[in-house]
């Protein structure tokens, strides 16, 4: 029969193998069994417990179970429940290398806000298809609304009432608003609004005290609340809201990072600003200003009277009149004193004894006070604009040629506040300041 002949040829080979030396042998008797006993040791390896670390919450829907290294695990398998339900439900499987996961919300696996869940993880070998023990009891762990992040407090206008904002905080059906006063200290509910909505107007706000807003978000169903903030946002007027966010700005500008002292136009409003020893940015004066008849250009040439975009060095004060106690470079207006227009010498200040071409500096009263703006320089493009100053107003118009102006004592008081290494920005709107 075909089975005893197929029988007989490997006894054969097994008899020949057996006979010849163990060169051509490939295992030896006690190699092959050894070997076998190997591998039945390792086709029972049971993964070891695992042990769990932590189960915390950084979110709403977000929850995330830590765990030690065992030994025998090719990947992990991640189990969740109810407290209260009777069975684990498998999450995921992850690899050996792993010891960590965290579990989103879906709508297979969902979490609900305020609600109790246990998590267990069991090491498993894939070779071996087996799981090792685990820990029964699991970790138990809550989540709970975001926590409110506070923006402003600011008062209206009239200061009658005062407006509180916050950025969105998902996993509440409300926003509940608390206030606390230097009479009332404690934390007093004011008010409640929808979810989408993040903001609230204190119609009432407490006269002549510091009035305190938090706010927290708040499940209705799970009746729970956020984390909120416990130090609160302090009611602001319109004007230090303000400041503040101007000097916010500036702060991220490459001009911060070359001075301490900025002279800043936005439009027709033009304020100084000096960094204190902490790094912060503190205004020190805000005035009205003119500027070019035909506004700011950040690509102005000469004639179009315009004035130029940017951030420039202030190079130094100069004027008819003598320094007026500034530490800045001062440099006084003489009957030869010129602001050249001719080629060789464009854009400098120039001493002639004959007339040049360019900007003859006695001649002009706004200059009694003036500083010279950094303008086309480095390099120096001819006919691209010259004489661009910061200088006293007309007597009956605000508008310049290309200048920026300011009252004739503002004019001085920059001066005396100004020290050498200035600069000036200037832009049309606010949101354009980071640009510099």
């Amino acid at each position: 029969m075909r089975f005893d002949k197929y029988h007989r040829i490997i006894l054969q080979l097994l008899v020949i193998c057996m006979l010849v030396t163990p060169l051509y042998c490939p295992v030896s008797a006690e190699a092959a069994a050894a070997a076998s006993a190997s591998s039945v040791e390792a086709d029972n390896t049971v993964p070891g417990t695992v042990t769990l670390t932590t189960a915390t919450s950084s979110a709403y829907n977000k929850i995330t179970v830590r765990w030690r290294r065992t030994s025998g695990a090719t990947q992990y398998l991640v189990y969740y429940k109810k407290a209260d339900a009777p069975k684990w439900i498998k999450l995921a499987s992850v690899p050996a290398s792993q010891l960590e996961y965290t579990h989103i919300s879906t709508k297979a696996f969902p979490i609900y806000v305020g609600r109790d869940y246990l998590y267990t993880v069991k090491a498993y070998n894939e070779k071996t298809r087996k799981a090792g023990a685990y820990n029964r009891k699991g970790l138990t762990v809550r989540t709970y609304p975001n926590k409110v992040v506070l923006k402003d407090a600011v008062y209206n206008s009239a200061g009658t009432a005062v407006t509180v904002s916050w950025g969105k905080a998902p996993g509440g059906h409300y926003y509940r608003v608390y206030r606390k006063t230097d009479s009332s200290p404690g934390w007093k509910r004011i008010g409640m609004v929808p979810a989408d909505q993040y903001s609230f107007v204190d119609k009432n706000p407490i006269t002549g005290e510091k009035n305190v807003y938090t706010v927290h978000a708040y499940n209705k169903n799970s009746k729970v609340y956020g984390k909120y903030d416990a130090v609160g946002v302090t009611a602001r007027t319109r004007q230090d809201a303000e400041t503040e966010r101007v000097a916010g700005l500036l702060q991220k500008t490459q001009t911060a990072k070359k001075t301490s002292q900025i002279i800043l136009v936005v439009d027709h409003n033009l304020s100084f600003w000096e960094k204190n020893g902490g790094g912060s940015w503190i205004k020190k004066l805000s005035v009205y200003c003119g500027y070019g008849s035909n506004g700011l250009n950040d690509d102005r040439h000469e004639g179009d009277r315009t004035t130029p975009i940017g951030s420039f060095p202030i190079l130094h004060g100069f004027g008819t009149a003598d320094n007026p106690g500034s530490t800045l470079q001062y440099r006084k207006i003489t009957r030869n004193s010129y602001w050249s227009g001719e080629y060789s010498t464009y854009n400098t200040w120039v001493e002639s004894a004959r007339p040049i071409g360019g900007e003859h500096l006695i001649d002009y009263y706004q200059y009694k006070y003036a500083m010279a703006i950094g303008f086309n320089r480095n390099p120096t493009v001819y006919k691209k604009g010259s004489a661009i100053f910061l200088h006293c107003k007309s007597y009956d118009h605000w508008s310049t040629a290309g200048c920026v102006s300011v009252e004739e004592s503002v004019m001085k008081k920059l001066l005396q506040m100004s020290r050498n290494g200035v600069y000036m920005i200037i832009v049309k709107n606010q949101g354009d300041i980071t640009a510099y």
